[in-house]
């Protein structure tokens, strides 16, 4: 099954690192007529004066065959390889997320955690300004009307560059859980 799963996983990703303003509950991306009216994205970029957009996918290949399970009564089996993807992507979207990370430290920035349309208050419609911003459909990403993305195994997101020193980045510390003792 992980076999399978790897030989359907196409992965490919498009980004751009904008300037940006920060006014009001908004964030404008300058450069392009899109802005967006969220408080809560507003809040996540406070001090920034670029952002990150990425848009990342790992295809219709496994799609495909999830949809090819379903259809053969292969619930169970559809259901593993719809979590593989799920994971796939989710691994995707970090290594473009450090990949711009590395790239904002090298020159100069610090950066916020991701933020996605759909989460907050940013609304889902947004995500169509994302895609086309990015030119997403040069890898094959797009959105259906209901603003959801295609191949579903996709994931969008803005990441903060805030320039050294402007202001401290809240860190998250992860703390490791030993196994219970006998």
């Amino acid at each position: 099954m992980i076999e399978e799963a790897y030989s359907l996983i196409d992965p490919k990703a498009a980004y751009g690192i904008f300037d940006v303003g920060i006014k009001a509950g908004a964030v404008k991306f300058r450069g392009t007529k899109f802005s967006v009216k969220s408080r809560a994205l507003a809040d996540r970029l406070k001090g920034a004066d670029k952002a990150a957009l990425f848009v990342c996918t790992i295809g219709r290949g496994l799609a495909d065959a999830v949809d090819k399970y379903v259809t053969k009564g292969e619930i169970a089996r559809a259901t593993v390889l719809d979590a593989a993807g799920s994971e796939a992507v989710e691994a995707l979207a970090d290594q473009i997320d450090n990949m711009i990370k590395a790239k904002a430290r090298a020159e100069g920035y610090a950066a916020t955690a991701r933020f996605s349309p759909g989460y907050g208050d940013w609304t889902i419609f947004d995500q169509v300004k994302v895609l086309k911003i990015l030119g997403s459909g040069r890898i094959g990403v797009k959105t259906t009307k209901t603003c959801i993305m295609v191949p579903e195994k996709s994931v969008s997101a803005c990441i903060g560059l805030i320039k050294k020193g402007q202001r401290p980045i809240r860190k998250v510390y992860e703390k490791s859980i030993s196994p219970l003792k006998k």
